[in-house]
């Protein structure tokens, strides 16, 4: 017989979170809210990333930005947490990482709206641009084919007087 692998779902996950990885969490984003505040009272303002930074020059964000449940699922059990710190010694560093980086999920999202927005208009633009050529192109086209049309006229009576011209001279 082979062993179902099962997947836990987010629900069964926050189920088994205790105290302590609740704590955990409630704790960072304690943290994040210091940060912010510390970020704004001092003005450090981000223009390129339109956000507040903190010392270290990492996006900070307000508490009521950040999704608890989100944090709550990066934070390992504690059985898992310990034995990782035992077997890799940058693990809290890429921990600390992940859950910044589910925090400020919101500026992220954010940016990428941003991104579509400008790519939208940019788009539109083109096609404007494209849709003046157009009908610039269409208008010159136009333009040619009455000169054209005229010239063809004014070709009309110089063939005559050259043949008119031919026939004196053979006279």
């Amino acid at each position: 017989m082979v062993a179902e692998v099962k997947t836990k779902t987010k629900e069964e996950i926050f189920q088994e979170k205790m105290y302590r990885e609740r704590c955990f969490a409630n704790y960072r984003i304690e943290e994040m809210k210091k940060e912010y505040e510390e970020a704004r009272s001092y003005g450090r303002w981000d223009k390129k990333k339109e956000c507040y930074i903190n010392r270290k020059g990492d996006p900070v964000v307000d508490s009521s930005k950040v999704v608890y449940n989100d944090v709550l699922a990066v934070i390992p059990l504690s059985g898992e947490y310990y034995s990782k710190i035992e077997e890799d010694k940058d693990f809290l560093k890429n921990l600390d990482k992940i859950i910044r980086d589910v925090m400020t999920a919101r500026l992220k999202m954010r940016d990428e709206e941003r991104m579509k927005q400008n790519v939208e208009k940019m788009v539109d633009e083109l096609e404007k641009t494209a849709g003046k050529d157009d009908s610039e192109d269409e208008q010159k086209n136009e333009e040619v084919k009455e000169k054209e049309a005229a010239g063809e006229e004014n070709q009309k009576p110089a063939e005559e007087v050259i043949a008119e011209n031919s026939r004196m001279m053979k006279v």
